[in-house]
């Protein structure tokens, strides 16, 4: 495995058990507000990130996806870059091919979100 690979892993293995222990522990305030909010009266595509990521901790994912679709789909993102990373290193064959299409179809995700949220 290569460094990039175990950096990876470290990192999403962090954001994945942060995510829990935030959740469980109950840290993030609901009415949260970011830079967006505070400069353009107006929230930004990633508003409610912090907030969804804490309610897939608590194991809540109908509110994960209330406050902001994203959370449910990047976590998940997480989680496979994890498991390609294992298969990485297990010997799959096409884990470069499931590495890249992951990635792929989560950039088109991100940029659909993006595209429907500031044209609505």
């Amino acid at each position: 495995m290569t460094f990039f690979d175990r950096a990876v892993v470290i990192a999403a293995i962090a954001i994945i058990a942060g995510a829990i222990l935030v959740g469980q522990l109950d840290l993030v305030p609901d009415g949260a507000i970011c830079w967006s909010v505070i400069l353009l009266g107006r929230e930004c595509a990633g508003c409610g990130l912090t907030r969804s990521f804490a309610a897939i901790g608590r194991g809540d994912f109908a509110a994960a996806n209330d406050m902001n679709p994203l959370g449910p789909i990047l976590f998940a993102w997480l989680i496979a870059l994890v498991a390609i990373r294992l298969m990485k290193r297990a010997g799959f064959r096409y884990a470069f091919e499931v590495d890249v299409a992951l990635a792929g179809a989560v950039a088109v995700i991100l940029v659909a979100r993006l595209v429907l949220f500031y044209l609505a």
